[in-house]
């Protein structure tokens, strides 16, 4: 009994000491080790330092000592570091939400690691690298990505990024509503940590798990995990993990009914925004609002409207990020229109001068002709000759910065682009997680309605940065990949449903493209949600065909499904309830409205009838 109590109190104190245990200060740290060290060898404290400075949310800072520390690395040649480098850089920006910007410096990274044949850092890239894109809403680029990781993973063994393939499971259910699935995944991750004892990751994906709980209802289960991760937080001096603990507990306390500890660690979560200051408005958005539902549930519904207010206001000073970027896209159209007029008037001179040099030459010739025998006459001719090789150079100079300058043209044209798609997937997130904050089925349903046509809108921009031309839309692979995520996104499988997409290979323009575009994401988002409800094989055709007919030349759009037809109770999404005429004279849903007003907007005509399933047509004349 005496070992026993010996063993207890021996215990004890250990534990004692390890909680009194003092966070390193590494701002003075990294100051002490950097004095004296050349500058390849602080490459190692500086990889520790950029670490430690994008836990605390000091983004500025660690870019500019990566940016710093990555120019060193070059210099000197150091492949690894150079990847290392890249790679820490995409991992900063991946934090403070650059998701793009990631991606770049994430692929420059990967091309390091292919190239050294780096197994292990290369799965672990694709393995990110695929996370990111599901949150660009890229799904063709993540399953890519995701299945040259699980490659990896079986032909290497690697077991250190197998978490993060469950991991990425888990996103797939959760954005599917399978929180069952996405509970057992989450869980196979933290086992893998736990065994490999890697416990910044396994408390990192236990409040996760936690916030699963949460959404699921288990509330006694939750709060015990955030308090163990509010444990270690602690115990470690991460402040930011701390920060997120006080914010994730209130929601599961006040389904418990314990109001008061609720409104405490909300209150503490305010108190501690800071330690996270890109992301302050977001967190305290999150906090107004479980103290509104706290408010509510104490039945103060005077101060539950002072938290929604400010609960608002944050969210609305979170929307002013996608405006302002907004503004960002004005202003370099405007400034990609005075680069192309400064284009067009180099043009105009390179011509002027091209026509004089071209008088130039007429009139030597002439004198050549004239006084060719003649001593002093060769002397003119050699100091003519050496004139046209300087006018020469001018010229081809002049025409290498004209091209240069194309070239750059369209780099900043796809950039454009590229921007505009980025910026709508910005809005279409904002959107998705609005959906996931509203309780009204018919609200819900209208904002996930618009994020689709936001979505749609998008892959327009996607498809003029992905290929060479920056003036028209290739329609095919355009109608093809929006009929393809509608598919995915309603849940069908692709194995078992028989989608046939019949298009023309055709370029639209960008006026015609759009209009197009939300006519067919309407018309099949109807089919794919009311269509196949009792249907064993559901079937779909989707034809696009440019008639260059004596009688009629013009654009015919035909989608056919094998469903119940007009008398589907779940056509009224469109308001599709009877064929044309009548069809074009009801005023009825959103959905319908906009189809007839595009229809308008692009001169066509539509027609609506039931042959074995419900047909639309649509017929655009001269579309070109």
């Amino acid at each position: 009994m005496r070992t026993g109590l010996f063993i207890f109190l021996f215990l004890l104190c250990i534990s004692s000491w390890a909680q009194t245990l003092q966070p390193i200060d590494y701002d003075s740290l990294f100051q002490r080790r950097m004095v004296g060290l050349s500058p390849v060898q602080r490459l190692v404290w500086a990889e520790t330092y950029a670490k430690f400075l994008n836990e605390h949310s000091r983004f500025a800072e660690a870019r500019t000592l990566l940016q710093a520390s990555l120019t060193v690395a070059r210099q000197a040649h150091l492949i690894a570091w150079t990847a290392r480098f890249y790679e820490l850089s995409g991992y900063m920006e991946e934090t403070n939400g650059n998701l793009v910007r990631s991606v770049d410096f994430f692929l420059q990274a990967l091309a390091i690691y292919q190239a050294t044949y780096a197994f292990e850092q290369q799965q672990q890239l694709c393995v990110h690298i695929s996370a990111v894109y599901s949150n660009l809403q890229n799904l063709v680029k993540r399953q890519a990505y995701h299945r040259q990781a699980a490659t990896l993973q079986r032909t290497y063994h690697q077991l250190f990024m197998l978490p993060f393939m469950y991991a990425d499971k888990t996103d797939d259910f959760i954005n599917t509503g399978k929180l069952d699935s996405a509970l057992a995944y989450s869980r196979k991750a933290m086992k893998v940590f736990w065994v490999s004892r890697r416990w910044t990751n396994f408390h990192s994906y236990l409040d996760g798990y936690g916030v699963l709980l949460t959404k699921k209802g288990q509330y006694r289960e939750a709060e015990k995990t955030f308090r163990q991760c509010l444990a270690y937080s602690l115990q470690q001096g991460d402040k930011r993990r701390e920060l997120y603990e006080y914010i994730h507990l209130p929601e599961a306390l006040l389904h418990l009914g314990r109001l008061d500890e609720a409104v405490y660690y909300a209150k503490l979560a305010l108190s501690r925004i800071e330690h996270d200051p890109e992301r302050q408005d977001e967190h305290r958005m999150q906090v107004y609002e479980s103290l509104t539902h706290i408010a509510e549930a104490r039945g103060q519904y005077k101060q539950a409207l002072v938290y929604d207010r400010l609960s608002n206001q944050y969210r609305n000073a979170l929307l002013s990020v996608e405006k302002n970027r907004q503004i960002a896209e004005v202003e370099a159209r405007y400034q990609t229109a005075q680069k192309q007029a400064r284009i067009n008037q180099l043009s105009v001179d390179n011509q002027r001068q091209l026509t004089q040099i071209s008088w130039q030459a007429v009139g030597l010739i002439a004198l050549i002709a004239l006084l060719g025998l003649a001593l002093w006459q060769y002397r003119v001719i050699r100091q003519v000759n050496a004139r046209l090789r300087t006018s020469s150079q001018m010229v081809s100079e002049n025409n290498r910065q004209i091209s240069q300058q194309s070239d750059r043209l369209g780099v900043l044209m796809q950039e454009l682009h590229h921007r505009v798609k980025n910026n709508l997937a910005i809005v279409s997130s904002l959107m998705r997680m609005q959906s996931k904050r509203l309780d009204d089925p018919r609200a819900v349903q209208a904002v996930q309605d618009g994020q689709r046509r936001v979505e749609a809108i998008s892959l327009i921009h996607q498809q003029f940065y992905q290929t060479e031309n920056l003036a028209d839309v290739p329609i095919k692979a355009y109608v093809t990949e929006l009929t393809e995520n509608l598919l995915l996104g309603y849940g069908f499988d692709p194995g078992t449903f028989d989608c046939q997409v019949e298009v023309a290979d055709i370029h639209l323009d960008v006026d015609v493209a759009v209009p197009l575009g939300l006519i067919l994401n309407e018309v099949l988002t109807n089919a794919f949600k009311y269509a196949y409800t009792n249907v064993d094989k559901p079937k779909l055709n989707v034809r696009l065909q440019l008639v260059t007919d004596s009688s009629a030349t013009g654009l015919l759009i035909e989608v056919q499904d094998n469903g119940p037809g007009l008398s589907n109770p779940g056509l009224e999404g469109l308001g599709l309830k009877s064929s044309s005429p009548a069809f074009n004279r009801r005023k009825g849903s959103f959905g319908q409205r906009l189809i007839r007003e595009l229809t308008g907007q692009l001169g066509g005509e539509m027609s609506l009838a039931t042959r074995h399933g419900t047909y639309f047509r649509l017929w655009i004349p001269n579309p070109t």
